[in-house]
């Protein structure tokens, strides 16, 4: 539709300060946990550079969401406790060595004394979907990202799929102003945001550092891909209004 193409809120690049921070942040975040998981260290001094990393790479996203976006302080709140509510999910429910020492101590109760994040993140989310206020496409971006990068709250289980895919379908729909177009967008949304962990034999498992190298990449490809979706939008929003401009330049010479 040409409203939607037109529609001066539709997110772009320099236009989504939030889902950028966002995604620099938890770009610096795997390449913190590659580095930590390569250096020889025991339990306890792993856990605590990790959380000592993570609160570091949170308030450094605070500053940087808060430059681009300082018209919503509150949406800079909610997208900051999105990404801790993110590398909690991700050290909570896989298995790495630190992982029973994180479940007693994770990075929302060191850093807001809670424990709250999977009830709180989904009804932020249902409140954007009912409300659908134009100026919270980016943050609608950003928990898009959470939902695809693996954070399930409550949702947690066979029961709370459904409606997990459902919110990846209706932010992007919400977020981008349109569905899905691409197949590879498509799958990726619709695809399930995390799978049980199977213990694998030790000869079978990939190295730490590697999986982590694997999952970096894999989050370079998915913002390589919501780049190119933002741009095309762009153009073709602009293809109108600079053909017009090309048909009107003779009428305007003296």
């Amino acid at each position: 539709m040409v409203e939607q193409e037109m529609d001066p809120y539709a997110p772009g690049p320099g236009e989504a300060p939030l889902s950028s921070a966002f995604g620099q942040a938890w770009r610096e975040w795997l390449a913190v946990r590659r580095e930590l998981e390569d250096e020889e260290a025991g339990e306890a001094e792993r856990v605590a550079r990790l959380a000592e990393q993570a609160g570091r790479i949170a308030r450094r996203l605070w500053r940087s969401a808060f430059a681009g976006a300082g018209d919503a302080p509150h949406q800079v709140k909610e997208v900051v406790y999105a990404f801790v509510a993110l590398v909690d999910e991700t050290l909570l429910f896989s298995p790495w060595p630190g992982q029973a020492a994180w479940q007693e101590k994770p990075l929302e109760l060191r850093l807001y004394g809670s424990r709250k994040a999977g009830e709180r993140i989904p009804l932020a989310i249902r409140k954007i979907l009912d409300e659908r206020a134009p100026a919270t496409r980016d943050l609608a971006n950003v928990y898009l990202q959470c939902l695809i990068l693996g954070f399930q709250g409550h949702l947690r289980g066979p029961r709370g799929q459904a409606l997990h895919e459902k919110w990846r379908h209706a932010l992007f729909d919400f977020a981008w102003l349109r569905e899905p177009a691409m197949p590879d967008a498509v799958e990726l949304i619709g695809r399930p945001a995390a799978v049980a962990p199977v213990r694998l034999p030790v000869r079978r498992s990939l190295p730490d550092g590697l999986r982590l190298g694997l999952a970096i990449l894999g989050m370079a490809v998915l913002l390589t891909l919501l780049g190119h979706l933002f741009w095309r939008d762009i153009a073709r929003s602009l293809e109108p209004v600079l053909s017009a401009e090309v048909t009107l330049a003779p009428e305007r010479t003296p």
